[in-house]
């Protein structure tokens, strides 16, 4: 499948832009990362995000389950038992899954599907393995509660590369994967400076501080780390997006040029002007509603022919 370029040019768009530089300000993913108050910073980061807008005709509950916490977000109207797993982004360092509640809302809505929304650990509490292994427990307790569904994964940045690392591991659990601006290498083997780079949002000096505080003295080329380091065999249907200009472009033409080796199926866009993790902007941006519906088509599409449970 090709790569599709676009470019961002709503009005929509340009607010969203606005907005995201107002509710990243003093997060600080840059080379000072390692220095922030990161409890601080999710207090004040989760209030905000409650009041982002969200998809009507959702309802939100939280569980506990066997080594794992999330949330279901569950529309009005079902089309069908398969079930969407959202892993939120934050750079390892922050979110949860009650601040993602706009775009869990409106994959909900989108969909007509449930979707579990994990509330991994966060670095530097808890580094790898923690956040990694309450993702896969999610998987599991899908599994058990639903055991005839067909499970799609969706996350963006951190979630992004969690997402991959729960594939690698569960490749026969997964029937898609849904890649926002992911993130790959964590060994400083990934070349990042040959594309023009211009993000607001995820610094290049970030790369340092974050392996200290997520790998946090573990095998960075470990494949649940750095997925670039993982086989691909076999690899379930994928879908990345990614902004033109972004820190971590190059971690998703990476991904999407191993998947092509590998023969899996994979579709990927490149939007010019937009941000870091742009497509979780959902429904509120014209390019991004698109994106939203093509990913769910997506989804859907390959659950429809997914038969390896």
């Amino acid at each position: 499948m090709s790569v599709d370029i676009r470019e961002a040019t709503s009005k929509e768009i340009q607010k969203n832009i606005q907005v995201v530089k107002r509710m990243t300000k003093g997060m600080s993913f840059d080379e000072n990362m390692g220095n922030v108050n990161w409890r601080m910073v999710r207090l004040i980061s989760n209030f905000g995000y409650k009041f982002m807008p969200k998809a009507k005709g959702v309802s939100f509950k939280k569980y506990r389950g066997d080594g794992c916490r999330y949330e279901v977000a569950l529309p009005k109207e079902m089309t069908g038992n398969n079930v969407i797993c959202y892993i939120h982004g934050g750079g390892f360092v922050s979110g949860s899954a009650s601040s993602s509640r706009g775009y869990s809302s409106m994959l909900a809505v989108t969909s007509g599907l449930r979707v579990f929304s994990v509330d991994y650990d966060l670095a530097p509490e808890h580094p790898f393995p923690a956040g990694f292994n309450n993702c896969c427990s999610v998987i599991n307790e899908i599994r058990r509660l639903y055991p005839d569904s067909k499970i799609a994964l969706v996350g963006e940045s951190a979630g992004a590369n969690l997402c991959i690392a729960v594939a690698l591991k569960m490749k026969d659990k997964v029937s898609s994967v849904i890649v926002h601006s992911p993130f790959v290498d964590f060994t400083g083997s990934l070349e990042r400076s040959e594309h023009e780079i211009d993000d607001f949002t995820v610094k290049e000096g970030c790369l340092k501080p974050l392996n200290d505080i997520y790998v946090a003295g573990n095998n960075a080329m470990d494949p649940y780390i750095s997925p670039m380091y993982g086989d691909y065999n076999d690899f379930p249907p994928t879908f990345i997006t990614c902004d033109y200009n972004e820190t971590l472009f190059a971690d998703s033409i990476w991904l999407y040029r191993k998947l092509q080796e590998n023969g899996i199926k994979v579709k990927m866009i490149q939007m010019k002007g937009a941000f870091h993790a742009f497509a979780t902007t959902g429904t509120q941006a014209p390019e991004t509603a698109t994106i939203l519906k093509e990913n769910v088509e997506f989804i859907k599409e390959n659950m429809a022919c997914y038969n390896s449970f």
